[in-house]
């Protein structure tokens, strides 16, 4: 639901949309009233118009929750604002911030994660004929992702998903990254038993942070870049160890796991969420445990807020972007699929 407003508000010609737009849509989709039953397991749903009106109102005070959420902790990267309409009284207005769109806030980023997560979730429907968005999603997520992984860890960041940028493939790019990293030599032939045609090995993004001497015993970080909703099936520890058979003479032994999603990380968290005996608990609550649970499958978790967070500590370094960061040069592609999308949904909204 904070994704739909989101959206409402980034594709208006106005540039906003009032909180309360989701009490008109519950109702109109709740003439049976079911909906309020669904929306709330332990709702009294007496088939009474006023149950419903409670339902709406219980909507619209979580999904206040969870903007106001998405405002504290997504900050100045976050392309929106949650103001009050003095001219409604206490109404809320969810309104597009000027710089939605700019990179180097990182709000740029933060749109693309949300087109992307509304098309996954067909709150976006794109039809047959223009389905290149969708299958350009990856490679455009992949981009985002390396500079917030460069963001994050201030790492130098080689691009390993494929399709690659280079047109490589998996023996060449992989000879190529860890030449950049100077240490360790990758075999001239393919191992025993892998694939000829093997594309990443499930990893599409390695970082490390060098020291000065160039030597190995560096923090390393091998990413998964996980654009759709089957994510959870993507954890990259595994993939990283069958990638050790390519080494000689000695490969690295220590390793930093991560993934990319561009959904916040409890989009599907049940609500109420509950602990082991079946309490409920306050969604805040939740959404922390939901943190501490994925870690231990996927290591470090970059999700839509953090990475465009992580994003504008590239691009607003000093002195401009920060060198060593896979992607940096290609934000403009980034830029375009987004502007390509709006404009299409503003075609889309002028013809309805």
């Amino acid at each position: 639901m904070a994704d739909w407003l989101e959206l409402l508000a980034i594709t208006s010609a106005a540039g906003q949309v009032s909180i309360s737009t989701l009490k008109s849509q519950l109702r109109r989709t709740s003439d049976d009233r079911t909906s309020a039953k669904e929306l709330d397991a332990d709702a009294d749903d007496s088939g009474e118009p006023e149950v419903t009106d409670r339902a709406a109102d219980d909507l619209e005070e979580r999904v206040v929750d969870e903007l106001s959420l998405r405002v504290q902790t997504v900050g100045s990267a976050y392309p929106f604002e949650l103001v009050v309409n003095g001219k409604l009284g206490e109404s809320q207005i969810l309104r597009r911030k000027p710089t939605w769109n700019e990179a180097q806030t990182g709000e740029l980023f933060y749109t693309f994660c949300l087109l992307d997560s509304c098309m996954r979730e067909d709150l976006v429907k794109v039809p047959k004929a223009e389905q290149d968005f969708v299958q350009r999603i990856g490679n455009i997520f992949q981009i985002c992702s390396c500079i917030a992984v460069g963001g994050y860890t201030e790492a130098q960041v080689v691009s390993f998903g494929f399709p690659r940028a280079t047109g490589d493939g998996f023996l060449p790019a992989l000879q190529a990254a860890w030449l950049r990293y100077g240490s360790y030599t990758v075999r001239q032939d393919i191992p025993h038993g892998f694939d000829a045609k093997l594309k990443d090995g499930g990893v599409d993004i390695i970082a490390w942070r060098p020291f000065d001497d160039g030597h190995a015993a560096t923090f390393l970080m091998f990413v998964q870049v996980a654009s759709g909703l089957d994510w959870k099936d993507k954890p990259v520890a595994n993939d990283v160890k069958a990638i050790k058979q390519w080494f000689v003479d000695g490969v690295f032994e220590h390793f930093m796991p991560a993934i990319c999603i561009p959904f916040p990380l409890w989009f599907d968290l049940d609500e109420p969420p509950k602990d082991a005996s079946g309490k409920k608990l306050p969604f805040k609550d939740g959404i922390l445990r939901r943190f501490a649970v994925r870690e231990s499958a996927f290591g470090v978790i970059f999700d839509r807020g953090r990475i465009a967070q992580s994003s504008a500590r590239v691009l607003g370094a000093p002195g401009g972007p920060r060198a060593g960061v896979d992607g940096v040069d290609r934000i403009g592609e980034v830029a375009a699929w987004v502007d390509e999308v709006m404009a299409s949904l503003a075609e889309k909204r002028a013809a309805a």
